[in-house]
């Protein structure tokens, strides 16, 4: 057996030698000329040898990164210098269901002030929605900022009642247990920059929760998914769950609510009604009476 390994290899060897002599030459190369370059002398410098760090690569990335927020109208500052309104604009205000289905208002006032109704005044979804007003600016998300010494400190989602929520409790924020409490009633609507406004605003607006993707809202389309009930206008989306012990009173309540944008510029008030009226009473049904059936004898 190695016998015959050691000839194979040999008649390989063979092989090898006989194509090697037989080959023909190689073709020789031809190289490209050099080309005279016109300009400073570069050639008898070093190459300049950029080094890229983490660093360097970082503030590339970050100067590179598209700003995505609106432009600031540049006709603001002239704006709020003569008294205009320039902050967000409330794009829906008004009720849905504890499922997220939204509810249309049964009808409006002769001001146009949406009403929907309710027969318990609690257990369904309070919604708030916003998209940038003349300023240009995104609305602002904060749903609580209270100092009872500094009555400025007021959240960007201001909103206030006409007529007390529960027990009307003048505690701020009591929405936690185990000291469960109200909403105090702002009537007529007021926004100034008062201690019992301030205290008003954030107690009411600390029971929401901000939604800033359409789908993943707390609100539903038509066909089920989640989205917000304007759609594409909003940007920004504030709700909350009416509970039992902030439920709205028996009668008309008056909801009027604004948005502040990130510079602290409060839009225009929008305002619907909420209806709490009972369901009717049905008469207790009667019973007829059974008359006796007569005894039958046989004759």
């Amino acid at each position: 057996m190695m016998k015959k390994l050691v000839w194979l290899a040999g008649t390989a060897l063979i092989a090898a030698c006989a194509t090697m002599s037989t080959s023909p030459e190689p073709a020789p190369v031809v190289r490209a000329p050099k080309i005279k370059t016109v300009g400073p002398a570069t050639t008898s410098e070093a190459p300049t040898v950029k080094v890229v760090t983490k660093e360097s690569q970082e503030v590339r990335i970050e100067q590179n990164k598209l700003e995505v927020r609106p432009i600031k109208n540049p006709e603001t500052a002239a704006a709020i210098a003569a008294h205009k309104v320039v902050g967000p604009i409330v794009t829906y205000a008004g009720v849905a269901r504890a499922d997220g289905d939204p509810t249309d208002p049964i009808g409006k006032t002769k001001h146009g002030t949406p009403i929907f109704l309710n027969h318990v005044g609690s257990g369904f979804i309070m919604v708030i929605e916003a998209k940038p007003g003349f300023s240009n600016i995104a609305p602002a998300r904060s749903i609580f900022r209270y100092d009872p010494e500094d009555p400025s400190k007021r959240p960007d989602l201001e909103i206030e009642v006409d007529r007390p929520l529960g027990d009307g409790s003048v505690e701020v924020c009591d929405a936690h247990p185990p000291n469960f409490g109200g909403v105090p009633a702002i009537s007529p609507a007021d926004f100034s920059e008062t201690k019992k406004v301030s205290g008003a605003l954030n107690d009411l607006s600390c029971r929401f929760e901000t939604f800033i993707e359409s789908d993943s809202s707390c609100t539903n389309a038509p066909n089920g998914d989640f989205s917000f009930i304007s759609g594409d206008e909003a940007s920004v989306q504030f709700c909350m769950v009416v509970a039992r012990k902030w439920r709205f009173p028996e009668g008309d309540t008056t909801v009027s609510v604004r948005v502040r944008d990130r510079e602290g510029n409060p839009g225009p008030v929008s305002k619907f009604i909420l209806r709490r009226r009972p369901r009717p009473t049905r008469p207790p049904r009667k019973i007829p009476t059974m008359t006796p059936t007569p005894v039958r004898r046989r004759p």
